[in-house]
């Protein structure tokens, strides 16, 4: 008899499901990975709208951010064993090429992109089990929980390499463009660097878990003037910005928010892509993008959470068993949430 589990994929238009998989069976270095917690990400609603009919020949599993704990293992895994708890990493890594030696597995030149997690390609996270290689399984230790596991793998990680790549300094001023998961994993990364957070967003809700979780001052675009407020609080302009919203307008805004040496994160995707370059001429700024995260900011990171003694499930508002699986969408989408969350027992 074939065991069997359930597993999330997205039928277009908005709409999702649940359905029975085969439950896979490890080989080599293959890890089995029992999912404890997995988190929903924007970039799943950015794939909603899309019909998966015709761009592939099955239904494949979604989600990038699954923490879990190890149920089975390949013949030749020697980096894990079973029982061990896990935060899964969601870009495979051949581990010889250039990027993966320099730990950013997200820029494998063998595997490439089109075989993350939750792609038409992988099996994702959304599911009891997940399988994947022995490499991405990243240690997650007692005092972080499994839904800091799951943050940490996709939200949690880019906030931290963006911060990090901006080399906050304790004192500075720092606007996160953008509040959703990612944004408000900055403000936590930020407030526990020694940064003062100065957070954007046009919903209320998300600006209300902002200050909850160590903003300094939040700020609506929509009603007022959000380069000039932020020029008038800072006195000058923030010395740094990582912008998540990918909102075409807030990415040149955030220019006018900083002084000539500020250095300037673009996290966001979505939109137009319009040119940040198009805003006020750029004197000294360092503007660069940010994508993902490597594994040594992964262990720095889990250092920085159990020094700073914060945790990024705070930031979950909403949690659902996997069966209601439209329901956290649909929450989701809504935009007056932090991070929804499916957990299992």
């Amino acid at each position: 008899m074939v065991e069997t589990m359930r597993g999330l994929v997205m039928l277009g238009q908005g709409k999702v499901d649940v359905w029975e998989f085969p439950k896979p069976k490890p080989t080599g270095t293959q890890v089995l990975v029992a999912v404890k917690a997995a988190g929903l990400c924007g970039s799943d609603l950015h794939k909603l709208p899309n019909p998966a009919e015709g761009r592939a020949d099955r239904r494949c599993i979604r989600g990038h951010e699954p923490a879990g704990v190890v149920a089975e293992v390949g013949e030749a895994v020697t980096m894990v064993k079973v029982g061990d708890r896990v935060s899964v990493y969601h870009a495979p890594s051949c581990g010889h090429c250039e990027p993966c030696l320099r730990g950013e597995f997200f820029n494998c030149t063998t595997i490439g992109p089109g075989n993350r997690l939750g792609t038409m390609r992988v099996d994702g996270g959304d599911a009891d089990y997940v399988l994947v290689d022995q490499n991405v399984c990243f240690p997650l230790p007692d005092e972080l929980s499994f839904e800091d596991g799951a943050i940490i793998a996709c939200a949690g990680g880019t906030a931290y390499h963006a911060l990090r790549r901006a080399d906050v300094r304790a004192g500075e001023y720092v606007l996160i463009s953008g509040l959703g998961p990612v944004g408000l994993c900055a403000v936590q990364v930020a407030v526990a660097m020694g940064g003062i957070v100065l957070g954007v967003d046009p919903e209320g809700y998300r600006r209300e878990l902002a200050l909850r979780h160590g903003a300094r001052y939040v700020l609506d675009p929509l009603q007022e003037d959000m380069p000039a407020r932020v020029v008038e609080i800072t006195a000058g302009g923030a010395e740094v910005v990582v912008e998540t919203s990918g909102n075409d307008q807030a990415r040149v805004d955030v220019l006018r928010a900083t002084p000539y040496h500020a250095r300037l994160i673009y996290v966001g995707f979505g939109g137009r892509a319009r040119n940040a370059m198009l805003g006020p001429h750029l004197g000294g700024r360092w503007v660069t993008g940010s994508n993902m995260f490597t594994a040594a900011d992964y262990y720095e990171l889990v250092r920085l959470m159990k020094r700073q003694g914060f945790h990024f499930h705070d930031l979950v508002t909403h949690r659902f068993p996997l069966e209601k699986a439209q329901e956290a969408f649909d929450t989701f989408a809504s935009r007056k949430t932090g991070k929804v969350m499916f957990v299992w027992e």
